[in-house]
């Protein structure tokens, strides 16, 4: 099982609005293609296990509803001197059925079999229902 990042989207209020941030930051890198990387100060020390099919999990309004795969971590010189990290992602969200999580600041490990399964029977993965609305129809049942 992969080992995954879990990272609150902070100021981010839907998938719509998470698809269109990480496209405004994606870019073309010459070694990795079309990608979009997140500063952590903290380099995670398991690298090698996350950079085996893992991803990056996203919470909005208290759940988790969508990952993007990770492709890279590189360590890097931050502006004050210090050392950080830039964790590099392919910019394509891939929504998940929602699963309830508490926000926290910064970023956590997730284990492969705590993730939540891909929301792969959506005909269209366009993250045009909310968080909410999806948690309700799987509290339902009917996710």
């Amino acid at each position: 099982m992969p080992l995954h990042i879990l990272k609150p989207a902070a100021g981010i209020s839907s998938i719509d609005q998470l698809k269109m941030v990480v496209e405004r930051y994606s870019y073309h890198d010459p070694d990795l293609g079309h990608i979009m990387h997140m500063s952590s100060r903290n380099t995670p020390k398991r690298a090698d296990e996350l950079l085996d099919g893992g991803s990056v999990y996203w919470i909005i309004k208290r759940a988790i509803v969508a990952r993007a795969p990770l492709i890279a971590i590189r360590e890097e010189e931050r502006v004050d001197g210090r050392k950080g990290c830039q964790m590099c992602i392919r910019p394509e969200i891939v929504l998940t059925t929602p699963q309830p999580k508490r926000g926290f600041q910064g970023w956590r490990y997730l284990k492969g079999n705590e993730a939540p399964e891909d929301l792969l029977s959506s005909s269209d993965n366009t993250g045009q229902g909310s968080p909410e609305l999806a948690m309700e129809l799987k509290e339902l049942g009917l996710l």
